[in-house]
């Protein structure tokens, strides 16, 4: 597992490619290591005892880590203003639907939307001989 200041360095390395502020968030999301961002460049006051994107989006990792029926080295989290989208790709439906679940019951997520998709292992045929 990597600490963060080598994802910080990881995540700094692709931004040089791509320097635009949009860009910037997917430059992050491609580095391996990276599960979630937060993309907070909105300038505000927050209020005591408001929670943040980063906030959230610490709540939500912590939340799928403690699902075994979550496979978190496949989901990707972003925040953005308390809405939370996962993208990955899983194996089983039930991965998906679990991780989707799981967000959905952390109170501090405002709304939701699921874009990991299921590719799943083909499977093997032998026809009877």
């Amino acid at each position: 597992m990597k600490t963060d200041l080598q994802l910080q360095g990881d995540v700094a390395g692709e931004l040089q490619a791509e320097s635009a502020i949009d860009a910037a968030e997917h430059a992050a999301l491609r580095v391996a290591s990276v599960k979630a961002v937060a993309n907070e460049i909105e300038v505000r006051l927050v209020r005591d005892g408001e929670l943040t994107d980063t906030d959230i989006a610490k709540a939500v990792l912590n939340a799928l880590k403690c699902n075994t029926r979550v496979p978190r080295e496949r989901i990707k989290v972003k925040v953005e203003q308390g809405w939370v989208t996962l993208e990955g790709t899983v194996l089983w439906q039930f991965q998906r639907q679990a991780a989707e679940d799981v967000v959905r019951n952390t109170k501090e997520v405002q709304a939701l939307t699921n874009l990991v998709t299921v590719n799943p292992v083909p499977t093997l045929f032998f026809p009877s001989l």
